[in-house]
């Protein structure tokens, strides 16, 4: 009879042509881990700025202001790699991935501990448990939707959808430089502080839209480097005022961008021809 017969080809050992297996070109693996060296090595301290502050929260002499300082240090760090990758067009998926575990452990990780540590000193574990393991799975779902993002190329490059890891972990620091070595020391308080991380949380999963500061550098280079040692000076000089002012500025940008939009007589001209467009179609 025409045709191959499988039970008789299995039998002499032969396979269908239907059901052999097709050759699988293999990636080099050399090509999937590239790596460009200085953008990683701005990676790799950002870690290790994230470890020394984790042994300051969680070690036997605990200093949170100290590591709050290295979780700054650590944001300055995760700038500037990405940075150095696309000035030096060295942007590689793997340096991508490496930099949002590095993120995931320095921010989500370690923050989460300083709220928990620092927060729910006189009790209330479980309670404080909850809400910094939801601080560090809206951290994650946070980074795993930028990469996802990232990768479709659907997300402008001058645009965050929902506030950025870093800033909300600088969010959580700030509460603690402000009040420094007072945590809450009753159920109101403890319920205020809950509630702040929370709505941090939740502001990173949102969709709302924050503006990067990538095209800066680009136009006004003079005021741009005026406004860079300004703040560089600042932080160096009064950090415990000037990480709150900067962090709670940029978590309500959104809002002041909308109001003056609103105001601006441009946004109003603008909005016209676009009303009757929509009218005649």
């Amino acid at each position: 009879m025409g045709g191959e017969n499988p039970l008789e080809m299995a039998g002499r050992g032969e396979t269908p042509r239907n059901m052999r297996k097709k050759r699988i070109k293999k990636a080099k693996v050399s090509a999937l881990t590239r790596i460009s060296f200085l953008p990683s090595v701005f990676t790799m301290l950002n870690l290790f700025l994230g470890y020394q502050a984790l042994i300051h929260v969680v070690g036997a002499k605990r200093n949170f202001k100290l590591a709050i300082y290295y979780i700054t240090a650590s944001v300055i760090m995760d700038g500037f790699d990405g940075t150095i990758a696309r000035l030096t067009k060295t942007e590689s998926n793997f340096g991508m991935q490496l930099d949002s575990l590095v993120d995931a452990v320095t921010f989500g990780l370690v923050t989460a501990m300083l709220a928990y540590k620092w927060g729910f000193q006189i009790g209330y574990a479980q309670a404080g448990s909850i809400v910094s393991f939801v601080f560090l799975s809206a951290g994650l779902i946070r980074l795993a939707r930028f990469n996802v993002f990232k990768e479709a190329q659907v997300m402008p490059a001058n645009t965050f959808i929902g506030l950025p890891i870093p800033v909300g972990a600088l969010a959580v620091c700030s509460v603690v430089l402000i009040f420094d070595d007072r945590p809450p020391l009753n159920p109101v308080g403890l319920l205020l502080f809950s509630f702040y991380v929370l709505l941090v949380s939740l502001l990173m999963i949102s969709n709302i839209k924050y503006r990067t500061v990538k095209n800066l550098a680009h136009r006004e280079s003079l005021k741009t480097l005026f406004l860079l040692a300004l703040v560089v000076s600042s932080l160096i000089i009064f950090p415990d005022s000037t990480i709150p002012l900067l962090t709670f500025s940029y978590m309500i940008s959104p809002l002041l961008f909308f109001l003056f939009s609103r105001r601006s007589p441009g946004a109003e001209k603008k909005a016209e021809p676009a009303s009757e467009e929509q009218s005649e179609a």
